[in-house]
């Protein structure tokens, strides 16, 4: 039985304009150090992070919890690369399944809970 879904859309543009601002400031305020350390793998980061920046939004808005904040939660991939929700110090114990996908311009997230 689905519970709860959410869905997010952010310019990356958004995200990259966020980061020359406020650089690490802006990205440690937002995600954790396993999803950084995950986006500067790549040449060009700002989708990696918008995605993950989109995929909590969907989450915040799936899981029903109130009062969630950036670091209660890491978007992070398991070892077939399949995109991830990880809670930290919360106990969630529904299904969560997540989806993350970004264009040139866009990052768009899913995230659907089940019970």
């Amino acid at each position: 039985m689905i519970l709860g879904t959410g869905i997010d859309i952010i310019e990356i543009q958004r995200i990259q304009r966020a980061v020359e601002r406020w650089g690490e400031g802006f990205l440690s305020h937002v995600f954790t150090s396993v999803e950084i350390e995950h986006a500067k793998k790549f040449k060009f980061p700002y989708g990696h992070y918008a995605g993950r920046f989109a995929a909590k939004e969907a989450v915040f808005k799936a899981a029903g919890i109130p009062h969630l904040k950036w670091h209660d939660l890491a978007i992070t991939n398991d070892t077939n690369g399949k995109p991830v929700c990880q809670f930290n110090n919360i106990e969630f114990k529904h299904r969560l399944s997540i989806s993350i996908s970004h264009s040139r311009d866009y990052a768009v997230a899913s995230a659907i809970v089940e019970g």
